[in-house]
This record gives C-alpha cells, sequence and structure tokens, in this order.
C-alpha cells in the first residue's frame, strides 16, 4: 500500500532530523580527533623544545667546565711552581709577583699562608672579609672556587679560584688567582645560537643570576633575581613549576627542565651542574618560537589541511544525502513497496541494487537468491491464507536479520533476493543460519493441530560482488546458479558461488 503524503512528509522530516544529528555527531568526533592531533603535537613540541634546550645547555656547560678545568689547571701548575722552590718568606714572593700582574688575564693574584694571613691588596682584604673567601679556601683540595662577585677594584663580577700551596718546608697556604667572570661568560656565546637564547649563571640558594648571553648586550654580566622577576611574569601554575624546578637543583639534581609561559610566548628553560663551583648552575631559556618555528608552521598547515577538509567532507555528506534523498523520492515513486510483505518489489529492487554497485559498493556486497522450500504444497495443504502468513513472517525475520545493511526485495512468488552491503561471508552466513531457526519457528498458524510435524525450510544462493560478477546482472546470474545447486543438492540449505564445483 502506497504511503500518503502526510506519512511521506512526516518520515522526510524525521530522516532530515536524523541525517542532521549524524552530521552533527560526525562534525564533533572529527573535532575530538583534531583536538587530540593537536595536544600530541603540541606534546611533541614540548619534547622537541626541551631536548634542544637540554643539549644547548650541556653543550654550554661543557665549554664553560673546560674552560674551568684549563684555568684550575693553569692556577694548580703555577702554585707547584712556587711550592718546589719552597719559599721562606711569601711576602717577597708576592711583592715581586704584584709588579707582573698588569699584563695578566687574571684581575690579581696573591697568598694566604699557613697561619690564615692573606697577602693583598687592602681592597680585596675587604672582599675576603665580604665574601667569606677565606671558607672557599679552605675547600681547596687542591682546587676551589668562590662565587662570582662584584670587584671593588673593577666594579665587574670576579670569581677567585685557590690551589694548595706549600712552603717553608712543608707548611701550607694557598694561591689564589681572580679572574673577571667573562673568561668564563665568552665560553657560554656560541655564534650559531639564536639571539633569542638567554643564558644565565645562577646559585641555587639565592635565585642570584648573572647574565652571559641574551638579545640584549647591555644586560650582559648584570645581576637579577629569577624568583622575583619570574613572579612579576608567570601565573600561579607555571610559578609552582618552577619552584619544583628550583627544588631539583637545591637537591643537587644535575640537570633538569621546566616550561612556562609568559604572555603568549612558552619558554624552555633548563639547568646543568659546574664543575668546581658549588651551589651554581648553567641555565639556558629559549623561547618556543625560536625553536620550533618550523614545526609550529606545518602545525598550522595541518590545522588548515584538516579544516579544509572537514568542511569538505561535511559538503560531500550533505550532496549525498540529498542525493539518497532524490533517490529514494525515486523508490517511492516505483511503489518501492510489496503490498504484502512490505519488503521492496522486484523493480524497486533491481534499480536500489544496480545504483548501489554501480556507485556506491567499493568495500564489496553479497547477493542472496532465496526461495521458501515447497511453498506449493504449504498452499494446496494449508491453504492461501497460511501461505500468505508464511512469507509475512519469512519476510519479517529477513527483515529483522538483514534490514539494517541491506536491500530486502520480494522478486515473486514464494522468492526473495536481498543485497547485504558487506563482503563478509563468515558473518553473512551466520544471519542465514540465524534465519533458518526462525524460520523453523514460523507456522501457518496458530493451532498446532492444523499443521502436525510442518518446519519450514528455505533453500539460499549467494555470491559476492565483485568477486563472483562485476555487474548486477552477472552478480544475480551467479547466486541463482548457486540456488539451483543448493536445490539440486535437496533444498534446506544455504551455499556461496565460488564454493560451487568449476567457480572461477
Amino acid at each position: 500500500m502506497k504511503k500518503n503524503q502526510s506519512e511521506m512528509h512526516s518520515e522526510g522530516i524525521s530522516e532530515n532530523v536524523s541525517f542532521v544529528r549524524m552530521l552533527v555527531i560526525y562534525l564533533l568526533i572529527c573535532g575530538i580527533g583534531v583536538t587530540l592531533l593537536l595536544v600530541s603535537f603540541d606534546s611533541l613540541i614540548r619534547e622537541h623544545d626541551k631536548k634542544l634546550t637540554t643539549d644547548i645547555c650541556s653543550l654550554v656547560t661543557e665549554k664553560m667546565n673546560n674552560s674551568i678545568r684549563y684555568m684550575t689547571s693553569a692556577a694548580q701548575n703555577m702554585a707547584d711552581v712556587f711550592s718546589a722552590q719552597d719559599y721562606e718568606d711569601l711576602q717577597e714572593l708576592y711583592d715581586t709577583l704584584s709588579l707582573s700582574q698588569q699584563d695578566s688575564s687574571y684581575v690579581s693574584l696573591g697568598f694566604i699562608d699557613a697561619n690564615k694571613k692573606i697577602y693583598a691588596t687592602p681592597t680585596e682584604l675587604e672582599e675576603f672579609e665580604k665574601w667569606g673567601l677565606l671558607e672557599t679556601a679552605d675547600l681547596a683540595d687542591p682546587i676551589s672556587i668562590s662565587a662570582p662577585y662584584r670587584s671593588g677594584a673593577t666594579g665587574q663580577p670576579v670569581y677567585t679560584m685557590f690551589a694548595d700551596l706549600t712552603y717553608d718546608n712543608g707548611k701550607k697556604g694557598y694561591l689564589f688567582l681572580t679572574y673577571p667572570l667573562k673568561e668564563i661568560q665568552t665560553m657560554a656565546y656560541t655564534e650559531s645560537l639564536s639571539e633569542d637564547t638567554e643564558i644565565w649563571l645562577m646559585e641555587a640558594a639565592s635565585d642570584n643570576i648573572i647574565q652571559c648571553a641574551g638579545s640584549s648586550t647591555y644586560s650582559i654580566g648584570s645581576w637579577n633575581n629569577a624568583l622575583l622577576s619570574m613572579r612579576m611574569q608567570i601565573d600561579a601554575a607555571d610559578e609552582n613549576a618552577y619552584i619544583q624546578w628550583k627544588d631539583k637543583m637545591l637537591h643537587g639534581e644535575k640537570s633538569a627542565s621546566v616550561s612556562y609561559h609568559i604572555g603568549k610566548e612558552t619558554y624552555t628553560q633548563v639547568y646543568s651542574d659546574i664543575d668546581f663551583m658549588y651551589g651554581w648552575y648553567v641555565v639556558v631559556r629559549i623561547p618556543s618560537s625560536s625553536l620550533s618555528s618550523a614545526i609550529q608552521q606545518f602545525r598550522k598547515n595541518v590545522i588548515l589541511f584538516l579544516s579544509v577538509l572537514l568542511v569538505a567532507t561535511a559538503i560531500l555528506f550533505v550532496l549525498l544525502h540529498k542525493r539518497e534523498a532524490a533517490e529514494k523520492r525515486v523508490l517511492e515513486n516505483l511503489s518501492v513497496h510489496d503490498p504484502l510483505t512490505s519488503v521492496m518489489n522486484r523493480r524497486a529492487f533491481d534499480f536500489a541494487a544496480e545504483n548501489y554497485l554501480e556507485k556506491g559498493a567499493r568495500a564489496g556486497a553479497s547477493l542472496l537468491f532465496m526461495d521458501v522450500d515447497y511453498f506449493k504444497q504449504v498452499n494446496d495443504r494449508f491453504g492461501h491464507d497460511a501461505g500468505d502468513r508464511i512469507l509475512k513472517e519469512f519476510s519479517a525475520a529477513l527483515r529483522e536479520l538483514f534490514g539494517e545493511t541491506s536491500y530486502i526485495s520480494r522478486y515473486g512468488g514464494d522468492e526473495f533476493v536481498i543485497l547485504v552491503r558487506s563482503a563478509d561471508t563468515v558473518k553473512v552466513s551466520e544471519r542465514l543460519t540465524h534465519l533458518q531457526k526462525k524460520a523453523a519457528a514460523i507456522k501457518p498458524s496458530d493451532h498446532p493441530e492444523e499443521y502436525g510435524d510442518f518446519v519450514l525450510t528455505f533453500s539460499c544462493g549467494a555470491a559476492v560482488f565483485p568477486k563472483d560478477g562485476e555487474h548486477f546482472q552477472e552478480l544475480k546470474a551467479s547466486a541463482d546458479s548457486a540456488l539451483y545447486r543448493v536445490k539440486k543438492n535437496g533444498r534446506n540449505h544455504f551455499g556461496w558461488y565460488f564454493e560451487m564445483p568449476g567457480s572461477k
């Protein structure tokens, strides 16, 4: 029976709502996928920044440590020379060496004797008192280095190096050399580094930093407090991350990294420890825009591509929906349904099957040709009303098992044809097995005494697209051949064309 216009209009509205819902779900899933992809990108960028910054920090630290090792070796060699000469009077030695300091790379040179007497200028004596340099000298084994401090004589950052010295038949003293900090600051600079790369010397206990390299040449050698500076620029979450990073420094970990945001820029910061300068570390800070510019550009291109693809896919969905709606209207005009069983009639099925196999069956399909076994005897034995009942219930079983993914048609009399939108023969065979059980439960009436030992069976031939036929007519002929074989072998069974002897 044909549907009236009101029913068709209601179905059309319902289908449009379902399509819109499906499109929204699709776009939502795609959006989640894109979000996860971007999160993965961001994670890769962070790991890239962390690794590259760590490598740069390791390189700078190695250069600084090599420079310090060179200077400590020079200081130790100088102390060994003086010890070999076994001077009795360090004052005389100090007076002699003081005259030659003007052309040296170090700022000052002096001695400390066994009684802790310091042979130095008045200004240097004040700095020994101010910066507790005698405590650093006692750590020499055979070398110790003070923390950087600002020289009262030059006004520039300096550090003092102490080396063990023996004199006057085994008395222990120290040689000290004060160097300008720029001697190791220079080692921190590498021309290949980005101008945005900042390199600091940092004291873990106080958060004091001395800048060794950066975008502004005027800031080189400047002192600052890292934590106070950070609190003015980063939020609470990043501040906690920074404090945890500094705690690792305080607990003696040799290297660690942290990332934080200042404005819209993300920074990666890594520290590494320095030989002989206990409590002081090299810190390298680089903005992500300098490290990952190529990756960031690639990320933007990926976002653009995915956005275009998503819009194009949505447009394609809409067009396909419109085409499907148009084809459905054609099917409606062809009086789609068989009046008795409510499945498709032959003409509508042929149109739908040919159209699907021609345009949409990229993943393959299966065609099932079946008929009810000995149906004429059912009509003769139980009457045509019983026959109609069996056909209706058998059609209902077909819709239940195949309706969601198939086109189902009553092809004529007791013949049915199904086009399954799947080439998975195992799953289709499982459905046919279930159909055998459902068919066996179908009875011609509600009264057992009327049908006795009656059991409904069917025979089915199946073919796979495109293996058994590249066009609908070829596929139908293959399925029909398989059905003929099943009937010849006793009916009540199903078989695939490719299982037949001599099939390709």
